[in-house]
């Protein structure tokens, strides 16, 4: 791994800790793995525990990072954590 992919993998470990923390003040439980070579945080609702889902961080195919949800649609560029938790506490709040 060069040393800019290395940058590039931590900024985005830092950036799905920082969505943990929002997730957390909206009721969400939260944790980052790294499995299979893949950044992924696994969410879920504390008061509807079914309600959960993974949200992954990955390069696009221009190179620039992104969360991406499990179905592999973009959820929002991987600075953008603020967006990406109102997206993900929408759709894992019931309705």
């Amino acid at each position: 791994m060069s040393e800019a992919e290395a940058k590039q993998v931590s900024n985005a470990v830092k950036r799905l800790s920082d969505l943990a923390i929002d997730l957390d003040v909206r009721g969400f439980s939260s944790r980052v793995l790294a499995t299979n070579g893949k950044l992924r945080m696994w969410v879920q609702n504390r008061a509807v525990s079914y309600l959960s889902d993974a949200v992954y961080a990955a390069p696009a195919d221009d190179g620039s990072w992104w969360l991406w949800w499990s179905w592999e649609d973009q959820l929002a560029p991987i600075d953008d954590v603020e967006s990406a938790a109102a997206k993900i506490a929408y759709v894992l709040t019931p309705a």
